[in-house]
């Protein structure tokens, strides 16, 4: 739980406005960007659970992101999707509306950074790498932190699943499940003349 809320606290930090202002003109530029983007979804394939708070295309860009940056099967994308939803939703509106701006420029940043004619989620998984790679190791600091946030939220959501839980080792956690009995042996109180009789002296 304090992991969670570390990285909770880091990735509500990375999506302040002001912390992106501070990386000088890509944080301008990024800001300017994403604020004269489209966030309708009418192109998105509908989703069959019911979202909280992600829109059909902010769902697509996350899951998409997500699966491409942990190299999960792409079948894996809905429960993480899903989890990071639920996740969002629970967030200052602040922290929610930046990362609505965020999804927006990653998902058609690739017209703007790589000069590509096709958004973020209709790339080949190989140039959906490359468009990552290139995020993670831009020269603007704007473009990293988004990249550092999505990747938060990729990890919080992939280790969420139990299905994650064998891989590295955990068995889940114990609260509610596993029986932790005390392990002290409470000794019989005696009397105080007893006490008083061992020691005489004190």
């Amino acid at each position: 739980m304090r992991d969670r809320a570390t990285a909770l606290g880091a990735l509500q930090f990375d999506l302040t406005r002001r912390e992106l202002l501070r990386t000088g003109f890509g944080g301008v530029l990024l800001l300017s960007f994403g604020a004269l983007l489209p966030s309708g979804c009418a192109r998105y394939s509908p989703i069959a659970r019911p979202l909280k708070f992600l829109s059909r295309k902010e769902f697509a860009v996350v899951t998409r992101a997500a699966v491409r940056i942990l190299g999960l099967p792409d079948d894996r994308g809905d429960e993480i999707g899903g989890f990071i939803d639920a996740l969002l939703a629970d967030l200052p509106p602040t922290t929610q509306n930046q990362a609505r701006l965020m999804l927006r420029v990653v998902e058609h940043g690739t017209h703007l950074f790589d000069l590509k004619p096709r958004r973020f989620t209709r790339l080949s998984p190989a140039e959906q790498d490359a468009y990552l790679r290139g995020w993670m190791e831009s020269s603007l600091g704007a473009r990293r932190i988004i990249f550092r946030a999505l990747k938060t939220l990729a990890a919080l959501g992939y280790y969420a699943q139990p299905s994650a839980w064998h891989p590295i080792g955990y068995d889940g956690p114990w609260l509610g499940r596993v029986d932790i009995g005390s392990r002290f042996t409470h000794e019989e109180p005696a009397p105080l003349a007893v006490v008083r009789a061992r020691f005489p002296n004190r």
